[in-house]
């Protein structure tokens, strides 16, 4: 049995715990491998019902790689560390998971064809394969042929990383650090070694297919919008000059009619009117957004008041609300009817994705010296990841037809992107829905 290569295990801090990985461990590290470039190829091939969740895409990479006891606890080490919220859950996109893990192995695996894999090993705190047999029980074979193996169960594998990371906190140190001749030593082992090559070769094409993966979807994505943002622009000029025809005719004849159903028809169509032209206002905002004239707010007065327009409709659908702003100081520099507009479009999705009565929760806090961050938390129905990709496009709404025009969510991205913010959501069926909005904080440096 040959050690060719080391899995740097994040430990809080550095250094790293780096365990060692025997040439037979290998093969299911490059089928994983595989696999994820497989699910990243086919990610716009396949149709959207058919395609790998995340959670199908992480089960199967973990049936794949699991057997050795090295990867195990390193899987289960990176799960904890993942370092964008959403990977491990099954609405997040498998081929974007597949790319997030890729990436963590690429930096976390060293062997002898590793850019400065010497200096990352010599930094790291070694465990030894006697170490990993005593704390997980499993003895390699002596042989270096590839062996058939089941996969560790996740259970057994997160108790073993804990037992490995608790030795190691609880070493003496011993004064001794690893010289330049031992580590070259140790990564000649697996130099030239056929299943090290074979992986390596992988992950070196898997960052030219994460690279067009990346590029394709950000382009498409930007088309897609630019493409929507023109058709609103367009479209909205041409209804609008009709409408306000039809408005002004049923006005004046509203005016000089005494006839009370007659009366009641007329201003029926002028509602009607009314109400088709701030749809068509909302659609012409998303396409081309007024410039704002930013100032500086409290997030707090913002918020409240946000929060006094939104209590009567809240007390009809039983919804409670609240309100928690860290800094009572804190402010933002935005343009504040168009925040405040953008914020109750917001609210007002979240208490209707609420049937029977539940809580709508807002929260500002300083997320860095630069930006504010408002969440907006509800224990609604939530979205599946179909809804998701499309919660901001123009008049697409995931009630049903009759409640709610679709604006809200499209018009509050444009306002606040235009006002240099940002705004994100999170969102899983029957567990609600938290939206995330960055705004642009009032910097107090001299």
């Amino acid at each position: 049995m040959t050690v060719v290569g080391w899995l740097l295990v994040r430990h809080k801090k550095k250094p790293y715990v780096a365990l060692p990985v025997p040439r037979q461990a290998f093969m299911g590290l490059t089928r994983a491998v595989s696999y994820s470039l497989q699910t990243i190829t086919e990610e716009h091939s396949r149709p959207q019902k058919d395609r790998f969740t995340s959670g199908a895409w992480r089960d199967r990479c973990w049936h794949l790689a699991a057997a050795d006891p090295a990867v195990a606890i390193w899987l289960a080490a990176e799960e904890t560390q993942s370092p964008e919220p959403g990977v491990v859950d099954d609405d997040f996109s498998a081929a974007r998971a597949a790319i997030l893990w890729l990436e963590c192995l690429e930096e976390s695996l060293i062997t002898s064809a590793t850019p400065q894999g010497a200096a990352l090993l010599k930094q790291s705190i070694l465990v030894s394969m006697q170490e990993l047999y005593v704390a997980t029980g499993m003895r390699s074979s002596g042989s270096d042929a590839i062996e058939t193996r089941s996969s560790v169960a996740h259970s057994t594998a997160v108790r073993w990383r804990d037992q490995i990371l608790s030795k190691v906190s609880a070493r003496p140190p011993d004064g001794k650090e690893i010289s330049e001749h031992e580590v070259a030593s140790i990564l000649s082992l697996g130099q030239g070694d056929s299943q090290v090559g074979v992986l390596h070769e992988l992950l070196v094409a898997s960052k030219s297919l994460r690279a067009i993966f990346l590029d394709f979807s950000g382009s498409v994505s930007s088309a897609r919008l630019e493409a929507i943002r023109e058709l609103a622009y367009g479209a909205g000029h041409e209804i609008n000059n009709p409408l306000a025809n039809i408005a002004a005719r049923a006005q004046a004849l509203l005016y000089d009619e005494h006839e009370p159903e007659r009366q009641r028809r007329l201003a029926t169509i002028v509602d009607q009117a009314f109400r088709a032209r701030d749809m068509i206002g909302g659609l012409m905002i998303f396409a081309r957004p007024p410039k704002p004239h930013q100032d500086e707010v409290s997030i707090r007065d913002l918020l409240q008041s946000v929060f006094s327009s939104m209590e009567s409709m809240a007390e009809e659908r039983g919804v409670r609300l609240t309100l928690h702003v860290v800094s009572e100081t804190m402010c933002i520099l935005v343009d504040r009817g168009q925040i405040e507009d953008s914020l109750r479009g917001i609210l007002s999705n979240a208490i209707e994705a609420i049937f029977h009565g539940g809580t709508v929760s807002v929260k500002a806090i300083e997320s860095t010296s630069e930006a504010c961050l408002v969440t907006v938390n509800d224990n609604g129905i939530g979205m599946d990841m179909e809804t998701m990709s499309r919660a901001f496009d123009p008049f697409f709404s995931g009630r049903e037809a009759g409640r709610g025009i679709g604006l809200g969510l499209s018009k509050a991205f444009r306002l606040i992107d235009a006002n240099g913010g940002s705004i994100s959501i999170k969102s899983r069926l029957q567990q609600g829905t938290e939206v995330s909005i960055s705004l642009p904080r009032v910097s107090r440096s001299a």
